[in-house]
């Protein structure tokens, strides 16, 4: 089974993101919620190959 490792950047600074493990690889346009907000993806950057079952991930997000 995959693990997700996945920085998170909001483009606005309204709340400072996050760092999360995921079972399913996120997608833009995809929704996620952090701390009771809900972000929409606009982007995701692999940013190393896998090694293993972990990929790792970038993604960058705006408010909903």
């Amino acid at each position: 089974m995959a693990v997700y490792k996945v920085s998170i950047v909001i483009i606005d600074g309204s709340h400072p993101g996050a760092i999360l493990n995921l079972k399913k690889k996120p997608a833009v346009g995809d929704q996620i919620k952090l701390n009771g907000g809900k972000f929409k993806v606009l982007e995701v950057i692999e940013l190393m190959p896998p090694r293993g079952e972990f990929h790792f991930l970038h993604l960058t997000c705006q408010p909903v």
